[in-house]
């Protein structure tokens, strides 16, 4: 076999080959169309019932977080028009205890400069004030 021979064979495989590539993608697929118009399965999050003001009945849950109890980590707080997560502010995981949050607290007091300490403070008492 020259080389003449070989290139051919390769140029007649390589045609093939995209050939089949070509073949094999199918074309353009058309996107899923959304039907506004149907059915919802899953149940409702709210009973339609209408809330009167002043009900001492406490607000319908889904049937999945019935028996549940939610519960706030985050801390927010206000500082300079701006609102901010408090144990975000420290470094912290939402809902650390009193002792990690006082601990990164006065590793992040030893670290910042004289302007930020009371960003930082504002941070920490606001922890301790949910704490209470």
């Amino acid at each position: 076999m020259n080389s003449q021979d070989f290139l051919t064979l390769n140029l007649v495989g390589a045609g093939a080959f995209v050939f089949w590539y070509l073949l094999s993608r199918g074309g353009a697929q058309r996107p899923t169309r959304l039907n506004m118009k149907a059915k919802d399965s899953a149940p409702p999050l709210l009973d339609p019932a209408p809330v009167i003001s002043g009900a001492t009945e406490p607000l319908p849950q889904h049937p999945d977080l019935q028996g549940t109890v939610t519960k706030h980590l985050n801390v927010m707080f206000n500082y300079n028009g701006h609102s901010w997560d408090a144990y975000e502010v420290l470094g912290v995981p939402a809902g650390a205890s009193i002792k990690l949050v006082t601990e990164a607290y006065q590793t992040a007091v030893r670290r910042s400069d004289k302007h930020s300490i009371e960003f930082l403070e504002t941070a920490y008492k606001a922890i301790l004030n949910k704490h209470v």
